[in-house]
């Protein structure tokens, strides 16, 4: 543990310490209830479970203008490259360059320029930098490329022009139409959007090979402009531009970096936000976003080992060799082995793995070569980074798993429940976790391990209004949403919401909580389980009234 004089003298690596940290004991940054004197190797100690030797800072947060951070990347010089989706919205979204500088006093503090604070950007998720130093960003509707610093001045080009490396995926019929312009964007039926449509990047060592998450138009094969064909099978995992795949783009090796092959490399794959390429090997690995099924048990989620030309199965099969219930009319369970490639390793349910890395770094030995996962998920398995044990091509060896970042849940007035989405290695050895729930940057990196409180037990702090609101929703999220997201199950609307809050729930800005936007956009059931549910449209005509007084009640 370091004393607060010691923040001023750490500098590494564009990893910074926020002035504010000398001069309050006690602060709050993105729900996380942060002690200027607690630190983790100079960084704000957040209060989560983690292996010995290990701890987690917290490097900025929503009031640093974060809202929704997906992917970073660090530069040779230091500076951290985040994409900001900004929400599930048409030109929301930029890219945040972050760095290290002084103030006028000395001190260390966070510097974070807006790269495109008008010509915005729509759902940029993955990210990447070429050995010349420009960034590569994957939207809805193509990979874009931009030197975001002037070669000569070194100073960050704001809403620089963007040169489109490739686009080809969005030709196909799954997501030319949506995404060619607000109107259509903002006016398309909910039942015709695709529901993953940020795109992924992963490349290899010498940047000649770029992969991409093309992610399924749907859940299950069961909406979108176009589902199954006159023999049942998905048209979506199919077809030539096929969605639900991985693609490759073999790029030039010369600095132009020019891609002169993009085609579907694996397809059978929902959604593959956890993409990695191993450095030495080139073995491509995928995490697997599981069927959204009624079960908290199943579908098992999936590491799998990419094969060109293989199927892994999307949407017929899940689980060790099951039917998917809308397919078992057209698929036999014999061919879920036979005609599909099976995973290499499963993971528990709706852990929803959206980050995969690599760990090479000598500053955490006790990770060093082990492949790390971000689960993101909501449920029981969820919220935590968890380890896998690889062979020296990378692939992973064993079903069982270690915990490196856990007791991730919300407890009230010292952490929101974790959400983590990529990891990415930094240049000082530490690991860089975004959690876009929450709006916040965390690093794992060596210290002493945060002693946790030994009362776990969520609080509720609502107010009487709220919790008068909130009461005739109880039965509804119990019915509709406890499926997929456990915080539901608690037993009163006090200890529900006190779950709610920091994740579904944004306190300071209540009219941009997820809770309302997903039932207000109706993406919330999924589609694929409203059957299942009893959940009908008119259920939204009821209800959502309900929800916005609730919602409007969390005003202060």
């Amino acid at each position: 543990m370091l004393s607060k004089k010691s923040v001023s003298k750490w500098i590494v690596s564009a990893l910074f310490v926020q002035a504010p940290l000398v001069r309050a004991d006690v602060f709050e940054k993105s729900g996380y209830r942060l002690d200027s004197e607690v630190l983790c190797d100079g960084l704000p100690q957040i209060q989560v479970g983690t292996k010995e030797g290990m701890c987690v800072g917290l490097l900025a947060g929503k009031q640093d203008g974060l809202k929704m951070p997906r992917y970073a990347v660090q530069s040779r010089e230091g500076v951290i490259y985040v994409t900001e989706m900004g929400g599930w919205a048409y030109r929301k979204g930029t890219v945040f360059a972050v760095y290290q500088s002084k103030d006028a006093q000395g001190f260390e503090k966070t510097v974070m320029v807006n790269l495109f604070p008008t010509k915005k950007l729509t759902m940029p998720n993955g990210i990447v930098m070429d050995p010349e130093g420009r960034l590569y960003v994957g939207t809805p509707t193509g990979v874009i490329r931009f030197a975001p610093r002037d070669t000569k001045t070194g100073q960050f080009q704001i809403d620089k022009d963007v040169e489109v490396v490739v686009d080809d995926f969005a030709k196909s019929i799954f997501r030319k139409d949506e995404y060619s312009n607000a109107s259509a964007y903002n006016t398309m039926a909910t039942k015709f959007k695709n529901k993953h449509p940020l795109v992924q990047i992963a490349t290899n060592q010498d940047f000649t090979e770029m992969y991409l998450n093309i992610g399924a138009p749907s859940d299950e094969c069961n909406s979108g402009i176009k589902t199954t064909d006159e023999n049942g099978k998905c048209i979506q995992a199919e077809s030539p531009l096929a969605s639900a795949a991985v693609w490759k783009v073999k790029l030039s090796a010369d600095k132009e970096r020019k891609a002169f092959s993009v085609a579907p490399f694996a397809r059978g794959l929902r959604n593959s936000m956890a993409l990695v390429v191993h450095p030495q090997s080139g073995t491509v690995i995928q995490g697997e976003n599981g069927l959204d099924l009624p079960s908290e048990d199943i579908p098992y989620e999936e590491l799998n080992v990419l094969v060109e030309g293989k199927h892994y199965g999307w949407p017929y099969c899940h689980s060790r060799g099951e039917v998917a219930p809308a397919f078992q009319a057209v698929v036999k369970p014999e061919a879920c082995a036979k005609d599909y490639a099976l995973p290499k390793v499963f993971m528990p349910a709706h852990t929803a793995p959206l980050g995969l890395l690599y760990a090479q770094s000598l500053k955490l030995p006790m990770l060093h070569n082990k492949l790390l996962v971000g689960w993101h998920g909501y449920q029981k398995y969820g919220h935590r980074v968890v380890a896998y044990p690889v062979d020296v091509q990378g692939v992973p060896t064993s079903n069982e798993y270690e915990e490196i970042v856990f007791s991730w849940k919300a407890q009230e007035g010292v952490r929101p429940r974790g959400a983590p989405t990529g990891l990415t290695a930094l240049n000082d050895g530490s690991i860089l976790i975004l959690d876009d729930k929450n709006g916040a940057l965390l690093r794992l990196s060596n210290g002493q391990k945060a002693e946790l409180a030994s009362d776990e037990k969520v609080m509720g702090g609502f107010s009487e209004k709220t919790l008068k609101a909130f009461a005739p929703l109880v039965p509804f999220v119990k019915k509709n949403c406890t499926m997929c997201h456990a915080q539901f199950q608690k037993e009163t609307g006090q200890e529900i919401l006190g779950e709610m809050r920091g994740t579904m729930l944004n306190l300071s800005s209540p009219m941009e909580s997820t809770f309302w936007l997903k039932l207000k956009s109706r993406q919330m059931p999924p589609e694929a389980m409203r059957s299942a549910l009893g959940f009908h449209e008119s259920d939204y005509e009821k209800t959502l009234p309900i929800v916005e007084a609730f919602i409007k009640s969390l005003n202060p």
